[in-house]
């Protein structure tokens, strides 16, 4: 394994304690965007997934491992935070804990890893490919799946300013991952180089309009204010602040909300 530095260990123990505080949040808003992308992101598979075995790399609480499911695959998830694995446990696949740079499996035990929004929160991009390929059998697949870099959901912006107002700032292990980690996998040019550097091969990065349903200004405010680097701050507030706050955010939206939320797909075959 590549020597970690000091401040990727901070950033992934930022990461970790977000998520690990922010499962019911996640649930009630973020869950419902992310579970339409990660049906978006499978559906690139081109062939049926039914009898595969395939890790949910970044499973959070379960959306990815739901969609593979109804496709009759079989999914193991694996999260950073136990507290994700835990959210509805009895109704879930089975779930471990750990870190995509250096995954808890043997050799090609896997038909396929999907990792829906998650290869983005990796400082190593390089090496949590490699491990990919290192737990899939020759010719199976992976499917991962991040945000463009040079677009984006007009929400992000209107809510997050709403926020400001109130105090928030981003915190440290956010603005690390937005201005250094998340860039590796915004380009689908950097993407696609990375991915055939770590040995996978048939690579090809591919822009999805996904209908995530947020032209419906309640959901696109619930998603924003339930994200992990979001929750923390507004379970400072008080109750009727927060309620404030949302009225507020719902009503800085701009007019005609897309529905759809531009994303990268990521489709490789493993050797």
């Amino acid at each position: 394994m590549h020597p970690v530095s000091g401040s990727d260990q901070a950033l992934v123990a930022g990461i970790r304690t977000a998520y690990a505080h922010g499962a019911d949040g996640w649930a009630a808003g973020p869950a419902t965007v992310y579970r339409r992308l990660a049906e978006a992101l499978i559906a690139t598979a081109g062939q049926p997934l039914a009898g595969w075995r395939v890790l949910d790399l970044g499973t959070g609480t379960g959306v990815a491992c739901e969609a593979l499911s109804r496709a009759a695959a079989h999914p193991v998830g694996l999260d950073l935070a136990v507290e994700m694995l835990a959210h509805r446990r009895a109704q879930r696949p089975p779930g471990v804990a750990g870190d995509a740079r250096a995954l808890p499996f043997r050799d090609h035990v896997f038909d396929a890893v999907v990792a829906a929004f998650c290869l983005n929160h990796v400082p190593d991009l390089g090496l949590a490919l490699a491990e990919c390929r290192r737990v899939t059998r020759s010719g199976g697949l992976l499917l991962a799946s991040s945000f463009p870099a040079d677009a984006d959901h007009p929400a992000k912006a209107a809510v997050e300013a709403v926020l400001t107002e109130y105090g928030y700032q981003r915190p440290d292990w956010y603005a690390t991952f937005k201005e250094r980690v998340a860039k590796l996998t915004g380009d689908p040019d950097t993407f696609a180089r990375t991915a055939s550097a770590a040995g996978l091969t048939d690579v090809h990065v591919d822009l999805l309009e996904a209908d995530a349903g947020l032209d419906d200004p309640h959901l696109a405010v619930e998603w924003r204010l339930n994200m992990p680097h979001t929750l923390g701050f507004l379970t400072t507030l008080a109750p009727t602040t927060r309620a404030e706050l949302r009225a507020r955010a719902i009503a800085a939206l701009p007019p005609d909300l897309p529905s759809v939320v531009p994303t990268l797909a990521l489709r490789a075959r493993i050797v």
